[in-house]
């Protein structure tokens, strides 16, 4: 019994650390619809512009003074917001990435995604429609 429930604290508290504290990943035509969090956190520092299906990569974020920003740099960084946007800055000035894409909120990221193949974005608040939830193995 006492290892049952080491096992479910230890698990739960593993979960609460990967993905931003429960985010969904969501995404269009990536090629895939699994990913490793390490992976995905590649995605989200713009290590990555093409997927293997050949579609670009567009990050899709919210905007900068929201929750879910802070909490995509934390997961993706390490980092508060701010050294999150400096990160992109610099991917972008060097011409290492392209620029994320910043909305006003979650439900025009999901719009975002929806509409643009390649796009992947976080999801904290909002239901992710099924259709683009990337399983995070």
């Amino acid at each position: 019994m006492e290892y049952k429930t080491l096992l479910a604290i230890l698990l739960l508290g593993l979960s609460m650390v990967s993905l931003g504290q429960s985010g969904t990943p969501i995404g269009k035509d990536l090629g895939t619809t699994k990913m490793s969090d390490e992976a995905l956190q590649s995605v989200f520092r713009g290590n990555k512009s093409i997927w293997n299906n050949q579609n670009p990569v567009t990050v899709v974020l919210t905007s900068s003074n929201s929750k879910g920003f802070e909490l995509t740099a934390q997961w993706a960084l390490d980092s508060d917001g701010f050294e999150f946007q400096k990160h992109w800055l610099s991917l972008v000035f060097q011409g290492r990435a392209n620029a994320p894409v910043f909305l006003k909120d979650e439900s025009e990221v999901v719009t975002y995604v929806q509409e643009h193949p390649g796009a992947i974005g976080i999801l904290y608040d909002t239901a992710a429609p099924a259709e683009l939830v990337i399983e995070v193995k």
